[in-house]
């Protein structure tokens, strides 16, 4: 049977190149596939028929991160690889969703993503495939979400006033939860502008708990969500039972607007998704 491993190990076959050919130098390889595909009992038709995806850190990739996954307890290596499999095929070059819920966003270039924390992941080589799984060896092993959704919106300078809200109208606790929950975060600017959206002085609207409540709470949906999930042409309920429509474009409707996601959205976090956008989501006008 043809051993896919050594089609993802370049050095073998550096003799059937021309001397100094531009790809005669060593490539990255990923040796350590096969036993620990074994060991850890991820093998079999099983896998084939779920069509999935492993993103295969190199060799010097976990030389790098310290990490020898054929040395790790069955439980421990399970969760490891769970972090490297996804359904999506890393060929589209899109979304990729891993298993343990963690976001890949497409990079700048081609042939690269980032992860929840802005790292750079690289494809190294052609995808090949290894006891059922399609296989793309990268240069970085992925690390797992620490997070949580509270922690990266307090963290952003542009949503420090969506920060402060959630806080005063202690919906902040929430988002430390385990949930998982999708959070749709508004900036500071939007936040700011939609007093004057709703007819409000800004100290009017904070002055009405009640209602900025409210108002949050339509930010705020049970689940994971992904951008690729997400329910064009539909609607959806946030947590406070709210309905949010989406145009035929994916677009949001709030008020007389149509919003889009806005850039930096699919942010994967401990419990859940982060979501940007430039707006508040005020009620739908009648």
């Amino acid at each position: 049977m043809l051993d896919w491993l050594q089609l993802l190990n370049p050095v073998r076959h550096r003799h059937l190149l021309p001397p100094g050919a531009a790809g005669a130098s060593p490539l990255p390889s990923a040796q350590w596939l096969a036993p620990v595909l074994a060991a850890a009992r991820l093998q079999g038709p099983g896998l084939a028929a779920g069509g999935l995806t492993l993103l295969a850190p190199s060799d010097e990739a976990l030389r790098e991160a310290g990490v020898v996954p054929g040395e790790l307890p069955r439980n421990e290596l399970q969760h490891w690889l769970l972090r490297h499999l996804s359904v999506d095929d890393a060929r589209s070059g899109g979304l990729l969703q891993m298993l343990d819920g963690q976001l890949l966003r497409p990079g700048e270039a081609p042939r690269q993503w980032r992860d929840s924390a802005g790292r750079v992941v690289r494809q190294v080589g052609r995808a090949g495939e290894q006891a059922g799984l399609r296989v793309q060896v990268v240069d970085r092993a992925l690390q797992p979400v620490v997070a949580t959704l509270w922690d990266r919106i307090a963290a952003d300078p542009s949503r420090r006033r969506f920060a402060t809200a959630l806080e005063y109208t202690g919906l902040a606790a929430l988002l430390n939860c385990n949930g998982p929950f999708t959070v749709l975060a508004p900036s500071s600017r939007g936040l700011a502008r939609a007093a004057a959206r709703l007819g409000l002085s800004p100290a009017a609207l904070w002055a009405d708990r009640a209602l900025l409540t409210r108002l949050l709470s339509r930010h705020l949906l049970p689940g994971r969500l992904p951008s690729s999930e997400l329910p064009w042409s539909g609607a959806m309920h946030t947590l406070a039972g709210q309905t949010l429509q989406w145009s035929a474009l994916g677009l949001l409707r709030s008020g007389d607007l149509l919003l889009p996601l806005a850039p930096g959205s699919d942010l994967s976090c401990s419990n859940g998704v982060l979501h940007c956008l430039d707006e508040v989501l005020l009620p739908p006008d009648d």
